[in-house]
């Protein structure tokens, strides 16, 4: 091979290198532009609402938290705040309230309030504004955050000084998945650790056998 056919193949060589670098960097460009733009807890609500089957935990610390599970017309609301053990279960159109300290249970007919109330929160929110987005590093690791003013929805420790106007809602997320959603109130916050799963089991929606009416 001469000298000059040498030249043009290592010419197109380096273009076509130049091309497809040039093409890579593009799409990984373009791709982390549309994530950081994407709103995700739209995405989150969407996908709760496909087929209305969804379990999402909330936990502030080892003594207060609360899961909220549903399947299409039926949920379970299980909450134990400072160590004492409720549940909700809504099913029939009515809820049912479940008390641990005495093993029973008392029924409120038609009232599925809380059925549709965690969808409803987020939507609420969602509809109200565009999100401003950052990044934060909690526990040793960074995260894509949505902020939303003048939200309060997920605050646990309520207090009668909260003024909702100066506080604001902070939705992290690893990929698509919620994983923690700080209440920001002045100089004061509350951080909530987040599980979702997409399985729900139908026993979570049953009375337990050793429950007794009230």
């Amino acid at each position: 091979m001469d000298k000059k056919n040498k030249i043009i193949i290592i010419s197109v060589s380096v273009l076509v290198a130049i091309i497809i670098i040039g093409l890579i960097i593009y799409f990984v460009t373009r791709g982390a532009s549309e994530e950081a733009t994407e709103n995700k807890l739209a995405k989150m609500y969407d996908r709760m609402m496909q087929d209305e089957t969804y379990a999402v935990s909330f936990t502030l610390d080892e003594n207060n938290y609360y899961t909220v599970s549903r399947k299409g017309n039926m949920a379970n609301v299980d909450t134990y705040s400072n160590g004492t053990h409720t549940t909700h279960i809504i099913r029939d159109g009515n809820t049912i309230l479940l008390m641990y300290s005495t093993n029973r249970y008392y029924t409120y007919q038609n009232n599925e309030l809380e059925l549709t109330e965690l969808p409803n929160q987020l939507n609420e929110i969602i509809q109200s504004q565009d999100p401003e987005r950052g990044k934060e590093e909690i526990n040793g690791k960074n995260y894509r955050y949505e902020e939303y003013k003048g939200v309060s929805d997920f605050l646990m420790n309520v207090s009668d000084d909260i003024s909702e106007e100066d506080t604001n809602t902070r939705f992290y997320f690893e990929g698509d998945d919620l994983v923690y959603i700080k209440t920001i109130m002045g100089e004061d916050s509350e951080l909530l650790q987040i599980n979702t799963s997409y399985q729900v089991n139908d026993s979570l929606f049953e009375i337990p056998a050793d429950f007794q009416e009230g």
